[in-house]
C-alpha cells in the first residue's frame, strides 16, 4: 500500500464523523421499567459516546425526572 493511499483513507475516517440521531428538543419514546412500558420524553441535551454509543440526557413528559440514556434505547416518535 502507498503512502498516498494511507493517507486518503485516513482522511476519509476523519470526514465520517457520526452525529446523535435525535436533536435537542425532540420527543423521543423510552422504555421505563421492569415493565418496559415505553413513556415519552424530551431531549435536553447531547452527550458524548460513553462507550456504549452516543448519550443523552432526557426530561420525562409525565414525572418531569431526567435521565441519561444511550442512544440504542430510544425510538422516534412518529
Amino acid at each position: 500500500m502507498t503512502d498516498t493511499s494511507n493517507r486518503a483513507r485516513h482522511q476519509l475516517r476523519n470526514t465520517e464523523t457520526a452525529t446523535h440521531k435525535f436533536p435537542v428538543g425532540a420527543y423521543v419514546l423510552h422504555k421505563v421499567g421492569a415493565l418496559s412500558r415505553k413513556e415519552t420524553f424530551r431531549v435536553t441535551r447531547l452527550l458524548p459516546d460513553g462507550g456504549a454509543g452516543f448519550q443523552y440526557r432526557i426530561k420525562g413528559e409525565q414525572d418531569g425526572f431526567e435521565r441519561v440514556v444511550t442512544e440504542s434505547s430510544l425510538e422516534a416518535i412518529d
